[in-house]
């Protein structure tokens, strides 16, 4: 029973994907910082009126919404973790939390969808024949995230061992996405296409560039060492991953500043929604699990 119990607290955690729990336990976090302060503020588990007073000082200090829902959210999860009720449900709490959305609320600005021009832009600009290492691997990313509808965290996470090329098509293994709660995987399907922006011709002369073994386990997309012009060890951040699509749009869009990560997943998904691709093969390819997520990546023509 004493082993039993010792292993439950990561079986419990392991009830939410990873990068959520971490986010609620930051959450929790910052509360308990906050309500140390204070002598009369009881920590856990919270009283209704306490967190309604720090949701508003959250409000006036770092005026975001979203650190605001963050701060509920882990509350919610560390009482329920617990078997507590949750003071978040209170009236108090639920009018606190509304009552600073609509003061914080704003226009959510999403980012441009790429478009086909654009990529073929992009091909010109950094695909010929001499093309280096860096510039290929900044093409391969843009034209995988765009033909695949690749989240970061899915371009991040490839291996070379996930990428099958056949000969009409990519096949790509997602082995984790924020949809695949079980962790079972999913593959994505690319097609040939034979033009100049074709992702499984890119992907081929990446990988060649890259003398990788095919069946390598290291991650397809790492850090490159730019006087060897060879991938280093290690992982691409979002950070840096941001900066090496921002850094190919640059020069090629008017305002780079529309455009990001998710710009990517968006224009595929806007290009295959207005060519009339039918919307189970369309959310299928996307891996979203719900109509409304789906419809929000499309750019109506």
């Amino acid at each position: 029973m004493q082993e039993l119990a010792k292993d439950l607290p990561n079986l419990v955690m392991s009830s939410k994907a990873a990068s959520t729990t971490a986010k609620y336990v930051r959450a929790f976090n910052r509360w308990k910082r906050w309500a140390s302060q204070f002598p009369e503020v009881q920590a856990f588990p919270a009283s209704p009126l306490y967190i309604s007073l720090y949701l508003n000082e959250l409000k006036k200090e770092l005026g975001s919404k979203s650190s605001i829902e963050a701060a509920v959210y882990g509350l919610n999860w560390a009482h329920e973790m617990a078997g507590l009720d949750s003071p978040t449900s209170h009236p108090l709490v639920h009018a606190a939390l509304e009552g600073a959305r609509r003061q914080l609320g704003k226009p959510t600005v999403k980012k441009e969808p790429v478009t086909p021009e654009m990529l073929r832009s992009l091909v010109e600009k950094f695909g010929g024949r001499n093309a280096s290492l860096t510039d290929l691997r900044g093409l391969a990313i843009c034209v995988l995230g765009y033909a695949g509808f690749l989240r970061y965290d899915e371009i991040a996470g490839l291996r070379f061992s996930d990428v099958k090329i056949l000969e009409e098509h990519l096949d790509l293994f997602i082995a984790s996405s924020k949809t695949d709660k079980l962790s079972n995987g999913d593959s994505v399907l690319i097609a040939q296409t034979g033009n100049s922006t074709c992702p499984v011709g890119i992907i081929q002369r990446y990988i060649n560039a890259t003398k990788e073994p095919s069946l390598s386990n290291n991650y397809l997309f790492r850090p490159i060492n730019a006087k060897k012009q060879a991938l280093r060890e290690g992982k691409l951040s979002y950070t840096r991953i941001r900066e090496v699509v921002i850094g190919m749009f640059k020069g090629v869009v008017t305002d780079v500043s529309v455009f990001g990560v998710h710009s990517l997943r968006s224009g595929g998904a806007t290009a295959a929604a207005n060519a009339g691709v039918p919307d189970r093969h369309f959310k299928r390819h996307g891996r979203w699990k719900s109509e409304t997520a789906k419809d929000g990546y499309v750019k109506d023509h």
